[in-house]
Parts: C-alpha cells; sequence; structure tokens
C-alpha cells in the first residue's frame, strides 16, 4: 500500500509544472518616479530586451491603470531602458451616476515614453488637423515592467547590441567632436 501511495505521489508531482518557472508573463521590474528599484532586478529587464523578448510597461493615475506593449524599447549605456508605446487613439474614463464608462476622446491620438528612471513623456494629436493638442511635458512616475518569456529555455547570453569599446564608438565620437 505505502508503495502504491508513493508511487501516485511520484507521477502526481512529475506532472506539475514548477511554481518557479520563467515563461509566460512575468513581473521583472518596477521602478518609483525617482527611477528606484521598487521591485525586482532591471538587469534581467536589459537582458530581455536584448534577447528580443516582448515587453509591456504598466502605469496607472487618476484611478486608472493602463499596460500597453512596448512597440520601440531603447537602451542607454546598458544602464537605463526607454519604451515607447504605440499611438493609441485617446480614451478618457467618464462616470455618469453610478454608472462608469470609457470613451474614445475623438480626433486624438495619444502616444508617450518611460523609462526605468521614471522619466515619462506623451503627446496627444489631433490626427484630423495634424496638431499637437496636449502632452509633450516632462514627468516622472512609477511603471512596471514586464517580460513575456519564451515557454522553452534557451542558452543565449544577453549581450550589448552596441559597445563604447567598437571601434565604431571611436569612430562616431570623431565625427561627432
Amino acid at each position: 500500500m505505502t508503495r502504491l501511495f508513493s508511487v501516485i505521489l511520484l507521477l502526481f508531482c512529475s506532472c506539475q509544472k514548477p511554481d518557479n518557472s520563467n515563461t509566460g508573463w512575468q513581473k521583472v521590474f518596477q521602478n518609483d518616479e525617482n527611477g528606484e528599484t521598487i521591485f525586482g532586478d532591471k538587469s534581467k529587464l536589459i537582458d530581455a530586451v536584448r534577447l528580443g523578448y516582448p515587453i509591456r510597461i504598466g502605469w496607472g493615475s487618476n484611478r486608472v491603470e493602463h499596460v500597453a506593449d512596448a512597440d520601440f524599447l531603447t537602451i542607454f549605456e546598458g544602464e537605463e531602458v526607454f519604451a515607447q508605446i504605440k499611438t493609441i487613439l485617446g480614451q478618457a474614463p467618464r462616470i455618469d451616476g453610478d454608472s462608469l464608462k470609457i470613451r474614445f476622446r475623438t480626433q486624438n491620438h495619444w502616444t508617450s515614453i518611460a523609462g526605468t528612471n521614471g522619466y515619462t513623456t506623451s503627446i496627444m494629436t489631433n490626427y484630423m488637423q495634424d496638431t499637437l493638442v496636449g502632452g509633450d511635458k516632462d514627468r516622472y512616475r512609477s511603471s512596471t515592467w514586464y517580460v513575456l518569456y519564451p515557454n522553452h529555455g534557451l542558452n543565449i547570453e544577453a549581450k550589448p547590441l552596441w559597445q563604447k569599446t567598437s571601434p565604431n564608438w571611436e569612430k562616431w565620437k570623431k565625427v561627432n567632436e
């Protein structure tokens, strides 16, 4: 009877996915408005960007939380990550009595850039008139960074895509001095 129980327990445990598996969407880093680490390890985010893993960024303001896919990512000197989200049709919450709605801001497109150092900026344009109608201000806020890890392990080192020590750095420096 003890052997049967042991075999059943072994089979059950071998079918379970480990709790510490690093696959799927994982929160890897969170910074405050001063760029201080609240959660995680910024180097894991930098490695994920270098390896080309999908990144999402989340933030909150005025009773709402937003999460968006990072469309364009920049690593500055191996220390900070900046993420630009795709332009969206503007929206805003609206409370009518006891009813909550999210409404489009007609004619407005909005986009934002956020950094692991707390920096953020955004712009809003009127796409009908092709004019700037808001944003374009420097602000600082907390942001949360998520990585989509593949379902299979990769044994690849996340090396910088470009380094100051390369011959190209010296050429660039001379041309731009």
